[in-house]
């Protein structure tokens, strides 16, 4: 799409058009950030530099523009980084989000005069509703369901390294039961439920308003634990637990991760 530009009484001539398109797209290290990539493509003849950016995304909460210095060269795509902000979540589901409207301060090599750009953004691949829809399905069972582990864990060394044998507590927040039907380690360290405790029941756990709390058993162990990964690691202690309403689609969240639990996963994995 090309854009309008703005800060003028009269038009500008066509040749001095900014002809920019943008488009939304997130790729998997953006996922663990809360950010998107604006794609600018850029078909007129002469280079464009970015000054600033701003994405207003209905059914969030966009932040600030951003400060930008990136020249877009013809037709050559440019990813310019945008944090998305909050989701606007109602109390049962997701906003419909509308269309994304970039917002561009922009200037030529030739014409360092600061320009306005509005563009509309496509989002072929749906990655804007995506995110709202998991924002708000984990801010509800955020809000049905309390979970974080026991302080206290028991260390054993083997043949792989430690194991650490501990539980995780779910504790029932709201009145409709909830299961939990999965546990899994981040990329750094790993976690599963602990055999070594006694048969594995599934679903792990079922919260009712009867029995409104569960500790199950888990092992948690070093899954990656080489230079590589711990110079990389973004969120190291990002466990998930999967949590469903009976009968419904699991959503995945991330328990809450004590102190005393960090000290006793370096015993895996020390960084």
């Amino acid at each position: 799409m090309s854009a309008a530009c703005g800060g003028g009484s009269s038009p500008e001539p066509a040749s001095s058009e900014l002809r920019l398109a943008a488009a939304i797209e997130q790729l998997r290290a953006d996922q663990v950030l809360n950010r998107v990539q604006v794609g600018l493509v850029n078909s007129g003849d002469e280079t464009v530099v970015v000054d600033s950016l701003h994405v207003r995304i209905p059914g969030f909460r966009s932040p600030k523009a951003l400060a930008k210095d990136s020249p877009v060269f013809p037709s050559l795509p440019v990813n310019l980084r945008w944090p998305y902000g909050e989701v606007t979540c109602g109390s049962d589901a997701a906003p419909e989000v509308g269309p994304p409207v970039v917002t561009l301060r922009a200037h030529t090599e030739s014409d360092p005069s600061p320009r306005t750009v509005r563009l509309t953004a496509t989002d072929l691949q749906g990655v804007l509703q995506r995110i709202a829809d998991r924002t708000c399905a984990v801010e509800r069972v955020n809000r049905d369901v309390a979970l974080d582990f026991e302080d206290t864990w028991r260390p054993e060394r083997g043949t792989d390294g430690v194991v650490l044998h501990g539980r995780l507590r779910a504790r029932l927040r709201g009145d409709e039961p909830r299961e939990i039907t999965e546990v899994r380690g981040a990329i750094l360290y790993g976690l599963r439920p602990d055999e070594s405790a006694g048969p594995v029941p599934s679903p792990l756990a079922v919260l009712t308003s009867q029995r409104r709390e569960a500790s199950i058993p888990v092992a948690a162990y070093a899954a990656r634990c080489d230079g590589h990964t711990i110079g990389e690691i973004k969120k190291p202690y990002e466990f998930l637990v999967w949590v469903a309403a009976p009968g419904e689609e699991p959503v995945a969240v991330t328990p809450a991760v004590s102190k005393p639990t960090k000290d006793a996963l370096r015993l895996a994995c020390s960084f």
